[in-house]
């Protein structure tokens, strides 16, 4: 194929790249407060560095896990239904309604308390 044909990815608003070293006391204590945010780590530096507000929300994390489970479960699930190994989904479904009733109810004390 032609070079012209070529699609180009659009030029990163982030050009600059940067790396340093760290001692281990130094790091244990990046790696424990940015622990207790759910951001990237050039999230997490980049907010730092222009002395952003660095949000924590308590249980943000478990909760987020356990969304991401429940979403494997269901897609787990589904496939088993397409390909046709599951024809009755009525306990599997309520077990992840069940499932996400608790983590809904948790999502909202949590949102309760941020506000």
């Amino acid at each position: 194929s032609k070079i012209s044909d070529v699609e180009y990815l659009p030029e990163r608003k982030r050009k600059h790249h940067i790396s340093c070293y760290l001692d281990d006391k130094e790091y244990i204590a990046y790696r424990d407060k940015r622990s207790k945010t759910y951001y990237s780590q050039s999230e997490y530096i980049r907010k730092c560095v222009l002395n952003k507000k660095i949000t924590v929300i308590p249980g943000l994390r478990d909760l987020i896990v356990d969304l991401k489970r429940i979403g494997n479960n269901l897609n787990q699930l589904t496939h088993r239904v397409n390909v046709g190994e599951v024809t009755v989904l009525g306990d599997n479904l309520k077990e992840i309604k069940d499932d996400l009733t608790v983590v809904w109810d948790s999502l909202s004390k949590v949102i309760k308390k941020v506000k």
